[in-house]
């Protein structure tokens, strides 16, 4: 049976500058796709590493970092496509637009890890097992890959969610939308942030010495750290998410109270409309490829 779903692919990225600090960057685009009935499938595809080599003085654009040009790089990209299948709980029409909530009934992903390590052609052999000690660790947190979007998956299917929005199209767009940034969110962290952190780490602890007999060493020495250190940073990054929370609700609070659209009181007696399945016949919404974040230092 063909399903109402939402797809959308994320790109989680890295770019790594031997002994030095990085960026993260996210795109996602949205488009509607065929979905199992299965609740919960994931994909996971294997990851694929390539080396590629370039003169010192002539390095291409693609292997650069925004503060850097001629030293070696290891980009690794951390990819999520997931597709929702969905039912329609409750659609409500207002002078102010449209309220709906949905259901979701199943989640399918699809994972990805591409890395790419680009060394000078007369790269030492020091420099290159350091490079290849970045892309240890990324193999080894994707090798979780499959149980986290597991556990991310689950903790949406049977949510109900709930979007307001000037007409129906968007409105259903924002909420499945704000479904896959919330799974894509929580994919990130034990994968694309693990690596991010440990690489720092390896980056730190290689600083003086990055002799190739300890890139082995060093690698397990940067992810024992990153385990110490972790309970620490998921609370730290749920304060920020907390406080970016309230900063978002604060500013849709303003912007519909200089619009004279402050949320209207609900009519216990009105009538709600019944459960619609997405199998059935539903204005479908497109929407193009855009950025959701900035790449950030």
């Amino acid at each position: 049976m063909k399903a109402r779903t939402l797809a959308a692919s994320f790109v989680l990225s890295n770019f790594r500058r031997t002994f030095a600090c990085s960026f993260f960057a996210l795109v996602f685009c949205l488009s509607l796709t065929g979905c199992s009935q299965n609740p919960v499938q994931i994909e996971k595809f294997s990851p694929t590493i390539k080396t590629e080599y370039f003169d010192k003085g002539a390095r291409p654009p693609e292997a650069n970092t925004p503060d850097h040009n001629d030293c070696a790089n290891t980009h690794w990209h951390f990819g999520i496509i997931p597709a929702i299948d969905w039912q329609l709980e409750k659609r409500e029409r207002s002078a102010q637009g449209e309220n709906v909530v949905i259901k979701i009934k199943g989640v399918k992903l699809q994972l990805k890890l591409d890395i790419t390590m680009w060394l000078p052609e007369k790269a030492s052999a020091d420099v290159i097992a350091h490079e290849k000690g970045h892309a240890a660790i990324c193999l080894d947190a994707y090798k979780q890959a499959e149980k986290v979007a597991q556990d991310a998956a689950n903790s949406v299917v049977g949510q109900k969610v709930e979007a307001q929005g000037p007409d129906y199209e968007s409105t259903l767009k924002s909420a499945l939308t704000n479904v896959s940034q919330d799974l894509a969110r929580k994919y990130r962290e034990e994968t694309l942030d693990k690596a991010n952190v440990t690489s720092a780490l390896y980056d730190r602890m290689t600083m003086k010495d990055h002799a190739a007999f300890k890139v082995d060493a060093k690698v397990d020495d940067a992810e024992l750290e990153y385990e110490r250190l972790a309970p620490d940073l998921k609370k730290q990054r749920a304060e920020e998410e907390r406080v970016i929370r309230e900063m978002v609700e604060k500013q849709k609070l303003k912007i519909n109270s200089k619009r004279g659209k402050l949320p209207e009181a609900k009519d216990s007696n009105a009538p709600e409309q019944s459960p619609q399945s997405n199998s059935e016949k539903t204005p479908e919404s497109k929407a193009d490829a855009k950025p959701a974040a900035k790449p950030q230092e």
